[in-house]
């Protein structure tokens, strides 16, 4: 019986030791904030998905709306990932307090696309110090000695320089080294625009012969374009070459040359690839060239994603471009609009 009952008293010693020695399980509650400003939830017990949302400037332009769609199928390849996206509207005010928005549903990642220029960098501002990773794609970004440099963690876009380098390149060869070239711009602020801008005229020196004898703002839209075409083609009789920063307004400008009827002396050159420039290009009539500018955010998806779960990635991203003309045109709608 001694002997039993001295089992029975060392049994129940190693039980109490056992239960003071283990832990209660941890709620999930509190943390899951902290992780949201840190941008990664890799420790997270529970599981829970990843949080990336995307700012998206407006939703009535070709190229914006593709950018959207290619999000969508780009998280599909990450099951945990919640996506969440907002639209601007094309009002900056209207993307800053989206941004906040997102900010305040627990974003681990922010993916943002703007043309409102330096105006949203208070919201980037905002993203920083939440200490949720910034995604720049396709859009306005700061440069190196600007404080919003710091905002953001990567930028992600073709090189819009070099896309205008490309258009002034060929503008020469279309116009045997000499002419007289109609510019549209599009929100002249923006990065999107300036870049193209400086391409240009990074390359046009190298072109003495040529010349923009105009220069009109049309806020990449077509109508707007069409608008400010109608009334230059009206006021100016030599014109070779309109150089247009974007296929919408190319297409405005387009319509407004054929309506006067000088479709046949007027050539168009722009950027973007959307379908409908392509197909113009196809024709073979005054609409020459278009330069993609690469709407495929799977790669703004990934950065994010390597950001959120705390990895890192290159401060800047080059996505490819493609200079789209009468030679490969076929080839190309085959491959992007089949």
């Amino acid at each position: 019986m001694k002997k039993f009952m001295a089992i029975l008293l060392v049994l129940a010693f190693a039980l109490s030791l056992a239960a003071c020695s283990s832990s209660p399980a941890t709620s999930n509650g509190g943390s899951s904030g902290d992780t949201a400003s840190t941008g990664s939830k890799a420790n997270d017990p529970a599981g829970e998905k990843f949080k990336i949302g995307f700012s998206q400037c407006v939703m009535n332009h070709p190229f914006r709306i593709s950018m959207v769609d290619y999000f969508k199928e780009a998280v599909k390849d990450y099951p945990d990932v919640e996506p969440i996206i907002v639209e601007g509207d094309g009002d900056v005010q209207t993307e800053i307090t989206n941004i906040e928005s997102l900010i305040q549903q627990g974003c681990d990642a922010i993916i943002v696309s703007s043309l409102s220029g330096t105006a949203i960098y208070p919201a980037y501002k905002e993203v920083y110090e939440a200490g949720i990773p910034l995604i720049i794609a396709a859009s306005g970004c700061a440069t190196e000695g600007e404080d919003a440099y710091n905002y953001y963690n990567t930028f992600v876009s073709t090189d819009e320089v070099e896309m205008g380098m490309a258009a002034a390149e060929y503008a020469n060869t279309l116009l045997n080294g000499k002419g007289n070239v109609v510019m549209i711009r599009g929100v002249v602020e923006s990065t999107n625009s300036l870049n193209r801008y400086n391409g240009w005229n990074k390359k046009a020196p190298e072109y003495p012969d040529i010349k923009v004898i105009v220069e009109q703002a049309a806020d990449w839209l077509r109508l707007d374009a069409n608008q400010a075409m109608t009334n230059i083609l009206s006021a100016n009789s030599d014109i070779d070459l309109v150089y247009c920063e974007n296929d919408e307004m190319a297409m405005g400008c387009l319509e407004a040359i054929q309506d006067a009827g000088r479709e046949k002396e007027i050539m168009i050159i722009s950027m973007d690839g959307q379908e409908d420039a392509a197909l113009e290009v196809q024709k073979g009539g005054s609409f020459k060239l278009t330069i993609t500018n690469n709407s495929d955010t799977h790669e703004a998806v990934a950065a994010a994603y390597k950001l959120a779960k705390g990895e890192n990635v290159d401060k800047r991203i080059i996505l490819p471009y493609e200079l789209v003309t009468k030679e490969n045109v076929d080839a190309y709608l085959a491959a992007n609009f089949s």
